[in-house]
């Protein structure tokens, strides 16, 4: 299903999402319009969001910022990309990096290889966690690269999450 511009809801409306969860802290989805991203071939429809499809391209580049004012203080977010690969993808066998850059000026890198990752499903790639602060101003912003020149396909970006970072138990 594609999106079209409806002139009665607002332009945002295709940019983000904004909720609160049940512990009462701010979330946020970036979708892929709202993200910079080189070589992007088309953008699709798929559950209802515009997502950006990567058909053939040798430079991997997407970049996302957000302000960390607009999160809950005190709280421990993560940054996931949530992205799909396709049956047919390819040029995957190299790592991409995951940056994450915070408003003190800390960059975090992690490299991820996502060749052996699930085909036909949203998966996500976690760039990295922070603590936000009380006042705390600035951009956080998150990066996927792969600049290996070599030709790669088959990749959808449906956007960022950036959420309170989820506790798991053994």
């Amino acid at each position: 299903m594609f999106i079209t511009k409806d002139l009665t809801v607002p332009f945002s409306f295709y940019l983000q999402k904004k909720w609160v969860d049940k512990s009462d802290h701010n979330c946020f989805m970036l979708f892929a319009r709202s993200l910079y991203i080189t070589w992007v071939v088309t953008r699709t429809g798929d559950e209802n969001v515009e997502v950006a499809k990567l058909s053939h391209v040798c430079w991997l580049d997407v970049k996302g910022k957000f302000s960390i004012s607009e999160l809950s203080p005190g709280i421990a977010y993560e940054i996931v990309y949530e992205v799909k690969l396709t049956n047919g993808a390819s040029g995957w066998e190299l790592p991409i990096t995951l940056k994450l850059s915070l408003p003190n000026g800390e960059v975090r890198e992690r490299q991820v290889v996502i060749l052996e990752k699930p085909r036909k499903k949203w998966i996500e790639l976690n760039v990295g966690n922070f603590l936000t602060k009380q006042g705390e101003t600035g951009e956080v912003c998150f990066d996927i690269i792969e600049h290996g020149g070599h030709w790669k396909k088959g990749l959808f970006i449906k956007g960022a999450i950036i959420r309170p970072k989820m506790i798991t138990t053994q």
